[in-house]
């Protein structure tokens, strides 16, 4: 039996997810190692106990985008749900989620009172696919009108696509100065432009790293991916990921790997992270929940 499953996001939440994820770790399995990561996830742990830097972990939880490779400890077998989000889309579903890097939060405290009900289904419910329905209703739920979800996670994607311009040399700063959309980047998404483009070239490295053939992890793959040079490549995937490309890639051949959440990355294949622009549109008053 595999001990984590990859679970395609339903097609009308995947502006929002890129995944939902079941894990059954078994108890030899110590650990589980992240890479730096510009995704987020909400997790809902059914068994064991999972600490961070010594801290237990809360029972449900969402995990911020990341700046730096992450390691959590495991006590016992554990068991949980999650969903994969989108990196524009936690900041526009929850407020508390803007400008968080390197954090994790309690769901209770990040969704408010109506966490608690959700909670209560997917414990509840029969399985563990049941119990994604749940989570996947909740966010349906909170992005539906009359909230401005739906505003915010395109501002966060005007944010992401005008970096990307003024990096290409292509387009002006949301016409403000270099300092000011600095600032509106950083209070958003908790890194600064230049951080956030390295850590989301990390994560499509690694993911073709793994989606291709072993011998396509040199100099090949380093200039696809806009490094300087191989060297330049290596020296990010140890910082921000903990261990050699041939390592990681290596330990994620075996059938138990503390580098799973890998094994779940490399069956997401990237996907822009800004998209063309819309017709504006007359956008009705929103209230936020």
């Amino acid at each position: 039996m595999p001990h984590q499953r990859f679970v395609h996001a339903p097609p009308d939440l995947q502006p929002w997810l890129e995944a939902a994820v079941v894990v059954d770790c078994p108890a030899e399995l110590a650990q589980s190692q992240f890479p730096a990561m510009v995704s987020s996830m909400l997790v809902v742990r059914l068994a064991g106990q999972v600490t961070y830097q010594g801290v237990p972990v809360p029972k449900a939880a969402w995990m911020s985008a990341s700046t730096c490779a992450t390691v959590y400890a495991h006590v016992g077998r554990v068991h949980a749900v999650g969903l994969v989000l989108r990196p524009e889309a936690a900041a526009a579903l929850f407020a508390g989620a803007c400008g968080a890097v390197n954090a994790i939060r309690p769901m209770a405290e990040l969704a408010g009172t109506q966490w608690a009900a959700v909670e209560r289904g997917v414990l509840a419910a029969a399985d563990d696919d049941a119990r994604l329905d749940v989570l996947c209703q909740f966010i349906r739920a909170t992005a539906a009108p009359p909230s401005d979800c739906e505003v915010r996670r395109r501002q966060a994607l005007a944010l992401l696509a005008a970096a990307s311009r003024a990096d290409e040399g292509t387009g002006l700063h949301m016409g403000l100065s270099k300092r000011q959309f600095e600032r509106r980047f950083v209070a958003h998404w908790g890194m600064a432009p230049k951080q956030f483009q390295v850590v989301a070239r990390l994560n499509s490295t690694l993911w073709h790293a793994l989606a291709d053939a072993p011998d396509s992890q040199g100099a090949e793959l380093a200039a696809d991916q806009g490094y300087y040079d191989q060297s330049h490549m290596g020296r990010d995937v140890r910082r921000l990921a903990g261990q050699p490309l041939q390592a990681l890639v290596q330990d994620t051949r075996t059938s138990l790997s503390t580098h799973w959440p890998l094994q779940i990355g490399a069956q997401t294949p990237p996907k822009p992270l800004h998209e063309p622009p819309q017709p504006t549109q007359p956008v009705a008053p929103a209230r936020r929940r």
